[in-house]
């Protein structure tokens, strides 16, 4: 998967033709969707922190950092 996700219109432009119908704009923004939700699990996973109790015990997932792991801005 690529570091940096594409924007929409790069993503539209694979098609040379610039021509777009319903079908062809529904399918390249679900395409488009899948793409970064990809991104923000994988980004949500790396930057996960688990917390331990004091003996040594797996806690839990810091929620905050999976929620901050993956800006909105990066979907454009």
């Amino acid at each position: 998967m690529n570091s940096k996700q594409q924007t929409a219109l790069e993503f539209l432009n694979r098609d040379e033709s610039g021509v777009f119908n319903e079908v062809d704009i529904v399918q390249a923004m679900i395409e488009f969707a899948k793409l970064h939700v990809e991104a923000a699990l994988k980004a949500a996973s790396e930057n996960a922190q688990t917390e331990c109790d004091e003996g040594g015990e797996l806690g839990f997932v810091n929620k905050e950092t999976i929620l901050d792991a993956y800006p909105l801005t990066n979907i454009k």
